[in-house]
């Protein structure tokens, strides 16, 4: 009697603890399936916002997908509907992440949306240029003052132009300034260094004299100095007018490749003739201004430099125990 009791009261205990852990194995399911049908719904709005137009909705959707699950469904969706947004740079940057993480296709569906997930990169990097970055490991990387997200072998989608690279490690920082084209990538080696200490000044024993002699010069003629002045100001202002220009035939551009359809400049259309003329305008109207403030430039300190050469000759004599040194400018 004893022994079935015991036997008994083990059974019970078994099948409580097995119970208990039933409960507790149902309870990671139950969570596992409340985030699915969170992705599951956030999912059917993306697409219901997709089928209305309302791509910038439709994106928004699958970056909350991204949050909860970084699948290659939500990265693909994200980078195609920035390219339909005219969004070149998001566009880059989730089609690139979409290409790292999408596994290899198995069936012709699977084939056909790589192919057109890799189309849709390929015209995208057209619009923009990339900057490769070379720097130190954990170093912080900010382009024109913005946090830089780098892709998979350091490369940084930009708008085609000027850009400064900067890269701050322990205190250290280095920077360098870029010209991007568009469609191409150049590269940014940056190697934080430490700013070095100022030397202190030595006290200098002995004496030092300064003897000042010679017939004086003739002073600097102002109408040269005036001639230089304006000429330099009317190069700075036509090389800053025609970067000018060329910021608004990018931006006209890529508004024409807009206007050529979901599908881009996949196709020859006459709106990507207009594109690509916009953007042959912008590049002439870069090249000259650059050409221009350069000139600029030059002209300016030669007219500085001009202006403040010393006139008339002079003598240093430095002598420190014994020793002279002698120079004349």
């Amino acid at each position: 009697m004893v022994t079935f009791f015991r036997s008994t009261m083990a059974w019970q205990a078994g099948v409580a603890l097995s119970l208990l852990l039933a409960g507790r194995a149902e309870a990671q399911p139950e969570a596992a399936s409340a985030a699915a049908q969170a992705r599951a719904q956030l999912a059917a709005q993306a697409n219901t916002a997709f089928r209305e137009g309302r791509y910038a909705d439709s994106r928004e959707a699958w970056l909350s997908v991204w949050q909860l699950d970084r699948s290659q469904v939500a990265a693909c969706n994200i980078g195609a509907l920035s390219y339909r947004m005219g969004d070149p740079i998001m566009a880059v940057r989730w089609l690139s992440r979409c290409k790292e993480i999408m596994r290899a296709p198995r069936t012709p569906d699977e084939r056909a949306l790589y192919a057109s997930r890799l189309a849709d990169l390929a015209r995208a990097r057209q619009l923009v240029g990339e900057i490769r970055v070379v720097a130190p490991t954990g170093a912080s990387i900010t382009i024109d003052g913005e946090p830089a997200e780098i892709a998979a072998g350091g490369a940084v989608a930009v708008l085609p132009g000027r850009h400064v690279v900067r890269a701050e490690l322990n205190g250290a920082a280095a920077e360098a300034e870029v010209n991007v084209p568009r469609g191409e990538t150049r590269e940014a080696r940056l190697t934080p260094r430490k700013p070095e200490p100022k030397a202190p000044a030595r006290a200098q024993a002995g004496s030092a004299r300064v003897a000042r002699g010679g017939p004086p010069a003739p002073p600097a003629s102002r109408t040269v100095v005036l001639a230089g002045g304006i000429g330099a100001g009317v190069l700075v202002a036509a090389g800053a007018g025609l970067f000018a220009l060329g910021e608004v035939e990018l931006r006209a551009g890529i508004k024409a490749a807009q206007s050529a359809g979901p599908n881009g400049c996949y196709l020859p259309s006459p709106a990507c003739d207009r594109a690509n003329a916009h953007w042959d305008t912008m590049e002439t109207a870069r090249a000259f201004g650059a050409a221009s403030l350069i000139l600029g430039g030059i002209v300016a300190a030669g007219t500085l430099g001009y202006a403040l050469w010393p006139r008339q000759k002079a003598e240093i004599v430095i002598s420190t125990g014994g020793v002279a040194v002698r120079g004349v400018w």
